[in-house]
């Protein structure tokens, strides 16, 4: 959260307290809320806002109308209340994180999205931040983590009764349905920022049958899919896509045919669907459904059961901090003063949809 320092000076005088009356009503448009006195500016709701517009015009989504951007900084805004109000909460608990913590939360990010300096720093342009404003929200971050995992980690309990219960009661969910375990490779002509990147479509073709021939030669296909896919999210877990059932949707006829006739362990062709190259795996096939039992899913029960209790208890030491803290939300002042216009809130640049998109 940026932390805005409003700075005044005292003026004597009629003509310099008209200027000083002028300056501050300036400087209060800038600010959506405080919380305890720390400010949130308008400025950074509307960049959170950007982003989410940038991403609804990427899936095709209509522009949204003045009433509903007015109600997503709204919504931006509270979250961004709550957050600053955990902060402050942390803070005062002395559960700041050390500066290497924040560095290693950095790489941490890096690592899962699989960029490099390159990509990372393009990552923040698009965010619309700087290395140090992002550093502060990987601070922000840690800092409400460590709080949760003081207050709500250590009361959370899950017995083998409750484990059991649960069981009984929800059998017709812990069935095994037919289907697929996958592993899979991905080339894409894009540039992905990995350190074999292919870029153009002839680069990403020859690129996959490269790999494919490896494989065929009986290289580890675990081990070259973490070092040569280009989805970062399967390679770092050696290409495991998931489990698939039979009728999955994603696959084409002609692919779901291939892969019954698969056996565990072997491989697809090259297979290009869109712009992306793919070498799939079957790791295992499940040929008939069956109703798993208890000791198969009580690890699954228990982790369910401890995100439910992790879920509620957050929201309660969410409410305590925000019950602890003076708030003023001045952007929801300014728009019950100003309904015609919302507040007099400046215009927010629209991205331009995808050609034949709603409008």
């Amino acid at each position: 959260m940026r932390e805005a320092i409003v700075l005044g000076a005292l003026c004597l005088g009629l003509a310099l307290s008209a200027c000083k009356d002028q300056q501050s009503r300036a400087t209060a448009e800038d600010v959506a809320a405080r919380v305890n006195g720390v400010e949130i500016t308008i400025a950074e709701v509307d960049r959170l806002l950007e982003q989410q517009l940038r991403a609804s015009a990427q899936q095709g989504q209509a522009p949204p109308t003045p009433a509903e951007l007015a109600a997503a900084r709204l919504q931006i805004l509270e979250n961004l209340i709550t957050q600053q109000a955990l902060y402050q909460k942390a803070e005062r608990l002395g559960l700041l994180p050390t500066e290497e913590e924040i560095t290693q939360g950095i790489q941490q990010f890096k690592r899962e999205r699989g960029l490099s300096e390159e990509g990372f720093q393009r990552t923040l342009r698009e965010l619309g931040q700087t290395e140090e404003q992002f550093r502060r929200e990987i601070r922000r971050q840690l800092a409400i983590k460590k709080l949760f995992d003081r207050e709500v980690t250590p009361r959370i309990t899950v017995t083998d009764r409750e484990i059991e219960d649960f069981y009984n009661a929800n059998k017709a969910q812990f069935v095994e349905r037919r289907g697929f375990a996958l592993a899979r490779i991905v080339v894409t002509p894009e540039k992905d920022n990995v350190s074999d990147d292919a870029i153009g479509a002839e680069a990403a073709e020859r690129k996959i049958r490269e790999i494919y021939e490896q494989l065929r030669r009986g290289a580890d296909f675990a081990t070259v899919a973490a070092r040569r896919s280009e989805d970062p999210l399967t390679a770092a877990r050696g290409g495991n896509w998931g489990f698939f059932p039979e009728t999955a949707e994603q696959f084409p006829e002609a692919l779901r045919s291939r892969l019954l006739a698969m056996r565990e362990g072997d491989i697809t062709e090259p297979i290009r669907i869109g712009n992306a190259w793919l070498i799939l795996k079957l790791v295992r096939r499940i040929q008939r459904d069956r109703e798993l039992t208890l000791d198969e899913v009580r690890a699954q029960i228990a982790e369910e059961l401890r995100d439910q209790r992790e879920q509620v208890l957050q929201t309660a030491v969410t409410r305590l901090a925000l019950a602890e803290s003076r708030v003023e939300n001045l952007l929801a002042r300014r728009m019950l003063e100003n309904p015609a216009n919302f507040g007099g809130l400046r215009p927010i640049t629209l991205p331009t949809p995808p050609a034949g998109s709603p409008r």
